[in-house]
């Protein structure tokens, strides 16, 4: 597996890829469930599978609020590589990228550095400067920027979704098992 600090790297790789795009803190099984579509979809497209995250959270460049990721960067990388991924893209989140609109994440991003054909994300997925650009708004530029969009149904237990923040806040309430459900696996495989 590669891993580049570059998009435009990345896309002068593998044109043509399938991309999945998030934060991905904690891996937990919707984030699974969203790379493995994502995967799958490359091998039968004969190319290459990237994810897109950030070496530094929006949150924590933001600091929205006291941010502890659930997993550390490498962690994240070796979970990745598990599940089949060629590529993970780090994009630097800096105050460019907080900045960006939704069409210019898209167009500069997506289409021109990554040059992605299949872009996946999840159905609650949201782009852009202050979080303006949602699924619809990527289902619409994507044609005109020259890529498909694939939402996955986000995973859930006992009908209630799956999210990081949730877990780290199970994590932080000391509901470890509770928390390793919903991750799909033991806290200690975080070390």
């Amino acid at each position: 597996m590669r891993i580049f600090r570059n998009a435009f790297e990345a896309g002068r790789w593998a044109p043509g890829s399938v991309v999945t795009i998030g934060k991905f803190d904690g891996m937990h099984r919707g984030h699974q469930k969203l790379i493995r579509a994502a995967v799958k979809k490359a091998k039968t497209a004969k190319t290459r599978c990237m994810v897109v995250t950030f070496d530094l959270s929006p949150q924590q460049f933001l600091r929205l609020y006291p941010y502890q990721p659930i997993l550390s960067e490498a962690k994240k990388i070796e979970i990745l590589g598990k599940l089949g991924v060629d590529a993970v893209v780090l994009i630097p989140f800096d105050e460019n990228l907080a900045c960006m609109s939704p069409e210019s994440f898209a167009e500069l991003v997506l289409a021109a550095q990554l040059k992605a054909k299949h872009v996946y994300v999840g159905e609650d997925f949201c782009f852009g400067k202050d979080r303006a650009g949602s699924l619809s708004t990527l289902e619409e530029l994507g044609p005109r920027m020259g890529f498909k969009v694939h939402s996955v149904p986000l995973a859930r237990i006992a009908g209630e979704k799956i999210m990081a923040v949730k877990i780290r806040a199970l994590i932080e309430d000391g509901c470890e098992r509770k928390a390793e459900k919903l991750l799909g696996r033991k806290l200690e495989d975080h070390k």
